[in-house]
C-alpha cells in the first residue's frame, strides 16, 4: 500500500511535490474506500486531473522513473538522465530527489534516493523502517557516495559502490549481499510485483495465457464484462492446432510462428498485433493447442455467436488489457494507470470504476484522468480522492482537492469545469 511519495527537479517538477493516500476523518462518505489494514487508514482510490501538459503522465513517469532504478542494476546506464532533469531553469545543478513511504509485509518503509545531475552518481540512498509518526524511524541502511552503513563488510561494500555507481542498494544486494536485513528483499519484491503502472502504450501479448492460467481472474473479468454489457461470457477456447488451421486457413502464418521457437509444457507462443492478443499457441499432453479468446455476443432475434478478438473494438481491446491491474488492484497491489479512459466511452469508465469502487479490495487504484464525469461525490468518489496537477512558471504543481472546502452537497464537477479549484485548460480567444 502506497501512503506517500515526494519529488522534485525531475520531469516537470522543479520544486518538491508530495502525493498522498491519506483520507480525511472528517469525511464520512463511502467509508468502504479506506483500507484499515495496518496501523494507518489509506484511500484505495485516487484521481488526478489537469491540462494537457500539466504533469500528469509525468507523475506516472516519476513512478516508473523510481520502480525501474530500484528493481534493474543498470538502468541509470540504459537512459539519458538529462532528460529526466526539470529543463525550464537558466542553471540547473541541484539532484534529483525522491522519497516514498509504503506498506508491505506488515511493516512501514521509506526509501529514497538523491541522483547527481552531471555524473549520476548516487549522492544519497536509503531505507528506514518507518515509526508512522508515533515513534523514530529506523535506519536499515544509509549511503553517502560510496560509503555504506551498516553493512556486513565495509571493505566489499566499497568496492561494489565504485562498480556500480549508479545502482540501487537495494538491487545489487540481491546479487551481493552485503546488509543482511532481509527487508532489503521485501523491499524490492515491493517495487518488482506489487507496485504496476499501465501506461497508454501498455500492451499485453500473453493475455490468453494469463486468463487461461488464472481461472479466478477469468471469472473477474467475466463478471466485471457482463457488469458493462460488453459481452454474455468471454471464453478461452482450445483447439488442436491442424483443425484451427483448417477451420482458420492460416497454415503460413502458424509455420512462420512455430519457427520462432520450440514449444514446451511451460511455455508457448503468442501471436500479437493491432494491440490484440489475438492467439496462443501450447502443450497439452504432447499436443499443440492453439487458444484464443472468445466473446459470446447477442444478435437479431436472440441469435448468439462467438467472435474472436479480431472483431471487438479498440476500447474493448483496451479495457481487456487493464483486467488484469484491476483484479490485482482487488488482491493487495498498488496500481497506477494513466489516462484510463484512453478509447473508451466515459459512461462506460464511470460504471467500471463504480463497479470496482464497489468490490471488496486490498489494494490501491491511482489513475490520470481527464473526466469530470468522474467527479462524482454522491455517486462515485470522495474530494480527498481526487488531486490535480497544473503548471506555474513551467513547474508542475499537485494539490488535493482536499485542501478546498467541499461540502458533501457540493457539485465539484460544475466547480472544476468552472475553474474554481484550477487544474483545467486555459484557452484565450480563438477568433
Amino acid at each position: 500500500m502506497l501512503l506517500r511519495v515526494s519529488f522534485q527537479n525531475i520531469l516537470s517538477f522543479y520544486r518538491r511535490s508530495d502525493f498522498d493516500m491519506f483520507p480525511n476523518p472528517k469525511r464520512e462518505i463511502f467509508p468502504h474506500h479506506i483500507n484499515e489494514i495496518g496501523q494507518i487508514p489509506l484511500l484505495k482510490h485516487a484521481l488526478i486531473y489537469g491540462a494537457n501538459g500539466a504533469g500528469k503522465s509525468n507523475f506516472v513517469k516519476v513512478l516508473q522513473f523510481l520502480r525501474a532504478f530500484v528493481i534493474d542494476d543498470s538502468f541509470l546506464d540504459k537512459i539519458d538522465l538529462k532528460d529526466f532533469f526539470f529543463q525550464l531553469v537558466k542553471t540547473n545543478k541541484e539532484p534529483i530527489k525522491i522519497e516514498i513511504e509504503f506498506f508491505t509485509n506488515g511493516k512501514y518503509y521509506i526509501y529514497g534516493v538523491e541522483i547527481q545531475h552531471s555524473q549520476k552518481n548516487i549522492i544519497n540512498e536509503y531505507l528506514h523502517l518507518s515509526g508512522i509518526g508515533k515513534k523514530d524511524d529506523e535506519t536499515i541502511f544509509e549511503r553517502n557516495g560510496n560509503k555504506v552503513s551498516p553493512t556486513t563488510d565495509s571493505k566489499l561494500s566499497e568496492e561494489l559502490m565504485k562498480r556500480n555507481p549508479n545502482s540501487s542498494i537495494i538491487c545489487l544486494n540481491k546479487q551481493y549481499p552485503v546488509i543482511s536485513d532481509s527487508s532489503l528483499s521485501k523491499v524490492y519484491n515491493w517495487f518488482e510485483n506489487e507496485l504496476k503502472i499501465v501506461t497508454i502504450n501498455t500492451q499485453t501479448p500473453f493475455l490468453i495465457a494469463m486468463m487461461s492460467k488464472n481461472k479466478q481472474l477469468l471469472n473477474f473479468a467475466n463478471k466485471l464484462l457482463a457488469k458493462l454489457h460488453i459481452t454474455d461470457s468471454l471464453q478461452v477456447e482450445e483447439t488442436p492446432i491442424d483443425k484451427w488451421m483448417l477451420d482458420k486457413k492460416k497454415t503460413n502464418e502458424l509455420q512462420k510462428i512455430l519457427q520462432r521457437a520450440s514449444i514446451t509444457d511451460n511455455s508457448g507462443l503468442s501471436e500479437f498485433s493491432n494491440n490484440r492478443n489475438n492467439f496462443n499457441i501450447t502443450l497439452k499432453n504432447g499436443e499443440q493447442i492453439v487458444q484464443e479468446f472468445m466473446f459470446e455476443q447477442l444478435g437479431v432475434d436472440g441469435f448468439k455467436k462467438k467472435m474472436d478478438i479480431t472483431t471487438q473494438s479498440d476500447g474493448t481491446v483496451r479495457l481487456l488489457t487493464l483486467i488484469p491491474a484491476l483484479y490485482d488492484a482487488s488482491k493487495g497491489d498498488v496500481i497506477v494507470i494513466d489516462e484510463i479512459e484512453n478509447s473508451m466511452h466515459p459512461t462506460l469508465i464511470y460504471n467500471l470504476l463504480k463497479f470496482f469502487f464497489n468490490i471488496e479490495s486490498k489494494g490501491q487504484l491511482i489513475c490520470t484522468t481527464h473526466l469530470t464525469l468522474l467527479q462524482d461525490q454522491q455517486g462515485l468518489v470522495r474530494p480527498d480522492e481526487l488531486w490535480k496537477v497544473e503548471k506555474e512558471n513551467g513547474n508542475s504543481v499537485m494539490t488535493s482537492f482536499n485542501d478546498y472546502k467541499i461540502h458533501n452537497t457540493m457539485n465539484i464537477r460544475k466547480g472544476y469545469e468552472e475553474g474554481r479549484y484550477g487544474g483545467v485548460p486555459y484557452i484565450s480567444n480563438i477568433e
